[in-house]
């Protein structure tokens, strides 16, 4: 396997730049130690279950390989096409846990690992515990288990031959587990948080380091497009042209960056420049799922709408939800994950992907509507988007209602030091403090009458 999949590791210094160029120095010194921590437990969890899960089944993408032979148990209670999860090579572990197995696990730590940092850079605003769980559990168990649905030889991959839908479900870059997915996570959990006090009319948000955040999605374009170079596994058997899918990628960032400075510039006057760095994020997200499928001018065409579209889906999360969503994950995941996504069955021209999910090559390649490629395909990526939408939101949903400060276990609960309401008694406290200082006009120095 190529070697090419270290580029993909640049991911997560794009992410980290990225959320830490809209955050005050103060947040991003406290969530920096946790992604780190969460990050660590992710991938140590991968390493012993979330592999597993996720290519526990991996001969089946690859029945030619060999050095596979090993990794062939997979949970399918309804019988053939409907894997539910893998059961080989816990722990990386065992004489099937080939060189091209730990080659595997290397390949996809990347994007495990930038979904994990998705979810955990999010949620800043909230306390410690729940961060490094949220974390943890998306890349041990969330995302595997999806990956596996998708890229494992899983119920999502098989319904082109169970329920002859199109190619069965089409995504070649992730986004749909590497942001709509962890999109979906964080708002479940937010949605039962303490909801964030909105200033009307609602003002840009703060550039605190502008040049990190767009240095941040450069290094997440060439991340992965490298990462491309390496003939990502789940590939396996499918034709299709890194070139085409690199410029998918750049004109999809280019399109974006273009109509969200212009809504900047109609709405105040001025391009931003956090939102130009959000911008080229959600251009280079909402092509990831189809990018070699798109025929250039749809990737331009995908990226301008979506570039319009960003801005106003923030603003909605921000200031109609009031949702405490520290790197707009959310925003990512719904225009990243579920329109990009989407647009494959409807922009992709069937010049590549035949063979895909191991179709028979009679079928033609990942074809959409514009293409006269009927509603198979759109179904597939619909029932996909569906299952991975309920299955991250209602994780999300069980982290938020056990995170929540307002249930009653939650506030006797002082060994984390930074819920809510104790900040806010302390803001209050030291809030009172000055005012008593200014009343007395001294402090705890010396007078100057006292000095002679």
């Amino acid at each position: 396997m190529p070697l090419n999949w270290l580029w993909g590791y640049l991911l997560l210094v794009g992410t980290l730049l990225l959320a830490w160029g809209g955050l005050p120095p103060h947040k991003a010194r406290q969530i920096t130690p946790l992604a780190a921590l969460a990050l660590a437990l992710a991938i140590v969890g991968y390493w012993a279950v979330g592999f597993a899960f996720h290519l526990g089944g991996a001969h089946a993408v690859n029945p030619d390989d060999p050095a596979l032979y090993g990794l062939d148990r997979l949970l399918a209670p309804a019988g053939a096409g409907w894997g539910w999860m893998g059961l080989a090579g816990f722990f990386l572990a065992g004489q099937e846990v080939t060189p091209t197995v730990l080659a595997l696990f290397l390949a996809y730590v990347p994007l495990i690992a930038s979904a994990v940092l998705w979810v955990v850079l999010a949620l800043a605003d909230l306390r410690r515990w729940v961060v490094v769980v949220a974390g943890t559990l998306t890349g041990a168990i969330i995302v595997p288990l999806a990956a596996c649905w998708a890229w494992g030889s899983g119920w999502l991959s098989h319904l082109g031959e169970t329920l002859r839908l199109g190619l069965g479900f089409v995504d070649f870059g992730g986004g749909a587990l590497v942001l709509w997915l962890p999109g979906m996570i964080t708002l479940g959990i937010l949605l039962l948080q303490p909801r964030r006090e909105v200033e009307e009319p609602l003002p840009p948000p703060p550039a605190y380091f502008p040049l990190l955040a767009n240095l941040g999605v450069l290094l997440m374009g060439i991340g992965w497009s490298g990462w491309a170079l390496s003939d990502p596994f789940h590939t396996a058997a499918a034709t299709w042209d890194w070139n085409r899918a690199s410029v998918s990628v750049l004109l999809g960032m280019a399109g974006a960056v273009l109509t969200s400075q212009l809504y900047a510039w109609l709405v105040t006057g001025e391009i931003d420049p956090l939102l130009s760095a959000r911008g080229l994020a959600a251009g280079w997200s909402v092509v990831l799922a189809g990018a070699p499928f798109f025929p250039p001018w749809a990737a331009l065409i995908i990226g301008a709408l979506t570039g319009l579209l960003f801005p106003f889906i923030s603003y909605t999360i921000e200031a109609r939800l009031r949702l405490q969503d520290s790197a707009t994950t959310v925003a990512l995941g719904v225009t990243g994950g579920l329109i990009g996504t989407l647009s494959i069955a409807v922009f992709a021209d069937g010049t590549w992907g035949q063979g895909w999910n191991r179709m028979d090559t009679v079928y033609g390649g990942v074809t959409g509507l514009l293409a006269r490629g009927g509603f198979g395909q759109l179904q597939a990526q619909l029932v996909g988007l569906l299952a991975l939408g309920l299955w991250g939101l209602g994780w999300g949903v069980l982290l938020g209602f056990i995170a929540n400060p307002r249930i009653p276990w939650q506030k006797t609960n002082s060994d984390d030091g930074v819920l809510l309401e104790e900040t806010h008694q302390s803001s209050e406290e030291e809030a009172m403090t000055s005012e008593d200082e200014q009343e007395t006009g001294h402090d705890d120095g010396p007078e100057p009458a006292d000095v002679i």
